[in-house]
């Protein structure tokens, strides 16, 4: 890693619904300045039996297999689309050096 979170998203990415997951997380990294890594982890139907290919590239990544998840330099993983934008929220609020 170069110092960036990695963040994993569907094929939706930032064209999806206003409301889906993996478009709000990415809309908050850019209102707050956030850089990071994106890989597209998954592709088709949220519905597991219709997507399309496999999220063993993601689980083997992160350990999990949901979208959106957000993989810190630590190694830290989060998994929920509010733990990651409670994560953006305190890195908002963090003071600066």
């Amino acid at each position: 890693m170069d110092g960036r979170p990695t963040l994993y998203v569907c094929h939706g990415d930032e064209g999806g619904p206003r409301m889906h997951p993996c478009r709000r997380v990415q809309e908050a990294f850019h209102d707050a300045g956030i850089e990071y890594d994106k890989v597209i982890g998954g592709h088709g139907s949220p519905i597991p039996f219709l997507r399309k290919g496999s999220r063993d590239e993601l689980e083997a990544a992160t350990g999990s297999r949901r979208l959106p998840t957000l993989k810190l330099e630590d190694g830290s993983v989060l998994t929920h689309s509010r733990e990651i934008l409670g994560w953006v929220k305190e890195w908002r609020a963090a003071p600066t050096s």
